[in-house]
């Protein structure tokens, strides 16, 4: 039972990592240009999708694919909020909501037209590598999935706290009029952040893709879920959405093996519920990081 629950955990953790990547681009979008952007599951399934024929087609290895599909993700997400977003930015939440919405059934079923609704799977080449560890057993493709999570998470980190775009980013999330009148090229910030968002959640795409499947109704689930970690977490607060996250991976593994699987999308949705009776200024409370 102690070994099973700890494989729970592992498990847990690497979905949280991955879950995390979504989220992060989401709360950068909402803190920067207050969108909610209900289409961003969308992104992740498109990028799914551009991993998945990267390496059908062209014969990518994993590694490759991921790097292009973040690279195509994050100039289609550049192109959606030059031509979709931009439009609306500083405009009631409402609108983006209902907009975004519409997009992501748009998008959802153009995807249903052109890739037919059967899962498929990425074929990364690692899961035949395996490892055990005082009973505890992880493939060659979680391992890396877990690994290439950490390094973008904390790329995004570091990227955000000490380059110049970054720091503008963070000026904009504060002030969009001050930080235009300090000469910050703002338009030009709202295409980097759904860039950013985009290529963060083709990421998180194609390693679901590699560990389960991929298929055009992907989306939506998960960017449901997303929005409660960056509720959970506080939007703009990159620790807290980090550590709710986790937390959600958590309570969804434990949750699938211990209780039922049948239930694991209700289970984020009871954690919020909780924290907004037990603790409703969120994980960090007052911590703006």
């Amino acid at each position: 039972m102690v070994t099973v629950f700890f494989q729970q955990v592992l498990n847990g953790i690497i979905l949280g990592c991955i879950y995390a990547l979504i989220a992060l681009g989401l709360s950068l979008i909402f803190g920067i240009l207050e969108i909610a952007n209900f289409a961003h599951g969308e992104f992740y399934m498109i990028g799914a999708f551009m991993a998945l024929f990267s390496i059908s087609a062209l014969k990518a290895p994993f590694i490759v694919a991921l790097l292009i599909a973040m690279a195509g993700m994050g100039i289609l997400a550049a192109v959606i909020e030059r031509a979709v977003f931009r439009p609306i930015v500083g405009k009631p939440l409402i609108n983006s909501m209902l907009l975004s919405f519409g997009l992501s059934t748009a998008l959802a079923n153009l995807a249903l037209f052109f890739f037919k609704a059967d899962p498929r799977k990425i074929t990364s080449g690692l899961a035949r590598y395996r490892f055990s560890f005082h009973g505890l057993f992880v493939t060659g493709e979680r391992l890396t999935i877990l690994a290439l999570s950490i390094i973008l998470v904390a790329l995004l980190a570091w990227f955000i706290q000490y380059t110049r775009t970054g720091k503008a980013m963070r000026a904009a999330a504060q002030d969009r009029v001050a930080a235009q009148l300090a000469g910050i090229n703002i338009r030009r910030i709202y295409s980097i952040t759904f860039a950013i968002g985009g290529a963060l959640a083709a990421a998180a795409g194609t390693m679901v893709g590699a560990m389960f499947f991929v298929n055009p109704e992907m989306g939506f689930t998960v960017v449901l879920k997303s929005f409660v970690i960056v509720i959970m977490g506080g939007f703009g607060k990159i620790k807290g959405v980090i550590i709710a996250a986790i937390l959600i991976g958590l309570v969804e593994s434990l949750g699938g093996g211990f209780i039922s699987y049948a239930y694991k999308d209700a289970y984020p949705f009871l954690l919020l519920m909780l924290l907004f009776i037990f603790k409703p200024e969120g994980i960090t409370g007052g911590d703006k990081s």
